[in-house]
């Protein structure tokens, strides 16, 4: 174990009531699993983690405080990740229902990945997250910190799949239903593209102090 095993009952135990509290990442499965199915939510679920990983590495490596003390870094990765989110909105409000469409247009297993990955990455507020709530369960007695807290961003990054990927199979379920309807498709389509610019405002009224 690259980290004191003794604190991993309560570090489980914290990290699941924080991944159960409705957020960003839950909005934006649901809203992909409603929307397009089970698979892209879980292709989306795959990149959210490995994102929450990537979080870790860089917090461990000192970037979260970085962005915690620069508002320049904090400003460049919100907007930037306000931008990414508002251009994700604008194909969500001008796209077809897919049953219109030509198959060859729908989104890759890769896409959906990366939408996942960036939409997470580009949170300032995950990075500070993770500088914030990782290293309380790094012990300096035990070992290197940065081994510690890359082992816990792992454990964070894997209870994070497994709950995004129950939410996915969920809110696929419905929209399963939900999508026999190109009329439906269509209203689904502009419901997520309010998801991505909710989120965009969210990021843009973002202190960083939070």
């Amino acid at each position: 174990m690259p980290f004191d095993i003794s604190v991993l009952p309560v570090f489980l135990a914290v990290s699941v009531v924080l991944l159960a509290t409705p957020g960003p990442d839950a909005a934006f499965i649901v809203a992909t699993g409603i929307n397009e199915g089970r698979q892209p939510a879980l292709w989306a679920s795959v990149g959210i983690a490995l994102a929450m990983f990537v979080h870790a590495v860089l917090a461990a490596a000192g970037v979260a405080a970085i962005v915690a003390a620069s508002p320049l870094a904090f400003d460049v990765i919100r907007f930037g990740g306000a931008a990414y989110l508002i251009t994700l909105a604008i194909k969500s409000f001008r796209s077809a229902p897919f049953m219109a469409r030509d198959q060859a247009t729908s989104r890759s297993p890769i896409k959906n990945f990366q939408r996942g990955f960036l939409t997470n990455l580009l949170n300032p507020k995950a990075i500070l997250f993770s500088g914030v709530f990782l290293p309380q369960f790094a012990t300096p007695a035990y070992g290197p910190i940065f081994q510690q807290i890359v082992g816990l961003g792992a454990v964070l990054a894997c209870l994070g799949l497994l709950f995004q990927s129950a939410l996915s199979i969920a809110s696929g379920s419905l929209g399963k239903w939900l999508l026999s309807s190109p009329r439906h498709q269509l209203v689904l389509e502009r419901l997520m593209g309010g998801v991505f610019i909710g989120l965009a405002a969210r990021l843009l009224m973002m202190e960083r102090k939070s």
